[in-house]
């Protein structure tokens, strides 16, 4: 019935999928728990054949048009999208988020990632599944530092797709697989989760159906000696990205800061003041009369006119 293990991982039996009577035994517990639950996180799914997950798939439909089917593999896999699966794991924006976090990459490289999705074949309607932390990764905090965290949360909340909050991500966990520690939570990043959350929910624009876009931005550093001091302590243009998220009702831009200091960023878009996450005008304008967005870990404005 198996052939050894994956990776010397005991618990992840490398079952013989042709086998009929292997086969039955894993319909008959996906029949069993298809009724009780919404989804499966198919672990592995490159591991199966997809013959497998076709049948699976054509089982849970008929129980439920909307149970959710989502696969991990890494890295992804276009052609599991079509009969297969419904969001797909992206560990690739997964990565580069850690990267930007590190300082190894610029955070404009976030886009990159998000484009990579449809260059490799994924289609437009296609859904992954966005995060920053897991129960098999050193928690993004404890890797990055406070700041990048906030804006990494920030980036899987405004960028398109399927934002995951791994349990303890939200009030500023440190440890991977220890007990929630509720009592230490801590509020500010508990406040900061809940109006991402609410933001999102009330601008769709933001969601997995609104488009992407990139913008002109300019960053106001004091790297930067022949542009005027606005932003405080060290800020480099690598540290922000800025872009533009649309539904057809509605157009946002989204400026990201990595950095553990404040930024000042020149969108070219018109724009209004008001971030729509703390709700507070964040408009400042430096020596020559430039309007820049005053941004901590993320600031969400409307487009003029829209």
């Amino acid at each position: 019935m198996a052939a050894g293990t994956y990776f010397d991982w005991e618990l992840i039996a490398n079952l013989n999928h042709t086998d009929l009577e292997v086969r039955r035994f894993l319909l008959d517990v996906v029949d069993e728990w298809a009724p009780l639950v919404d989804g499966f996180r198919c672990d592995m799914a490159w591991a199966v054949p997809d013959s497998f997950w076709r049948e699976l798939r054509d089982r849970v439909k008929d129980i439920d048009r909307e149970f959710l089917l989502m696969d991990e593999t890494i890295p992804y896999i276009p052609g599991f999208h079509e009969g297969m699966f419904d969001v797909h794991f992206d560990a690739t924006l997964y990565f580069q988020l850690r990267q930007v976090g590190r300082g190894a990459e610029p955070a404009s490289t976030v886009l990159d990632a998000v484009d990579q999705r449809a260059e490799i074949g994924f289609p437009d309607h296609a859904e992954f599944l966005q995060y920053i932390e897991n129960h098999d990764e050193t928690r993004y905090r404890v890797e990055c530092g406070d700041a990048a965290a906030a804006a990494a949360g920030a980036a899987i909340m405004t960028l398109p797709g399927v934002p995951m909050v791994y349990a303890g991500q939200e009030i500023g966990q440190r440890g991977r697989r220890d007990a929630i520690a509720w009592d230490h939570a801590r509020e500010e990043v508990r406040d900061r989760y809940e109006r991402l959350l609410a933001t999102r929910r009330d601008h769709p624009a933001l969601g997995p159906d609104g488009d992407v876009s990139r913008v002109g931005y300019h960053v106001a550093s004091g790297d930067l000696s022949e542009q005027p001091i606005v932003a405080s302590g060290d800020v480099h243009p690598d540290d922000i990205v800025a872009f533009r998220r649309s539904d057809g009702e509605e157009t946002l831009v989204v400026v990201l800061n990595f950095a553990p200091a404040d930024a000042s960023v020149a969108v070219e878009v018109d724009h209004g003041e008001r971030d729509l996450v703390t709700g507070e005008d964040c408009v400042v304008a430096d020596g020559d009369g430039t309007e820049r967005i005053r941004v901590d870990d993320v600031a969400v404005v409307p487009v003029a006119g829209e």
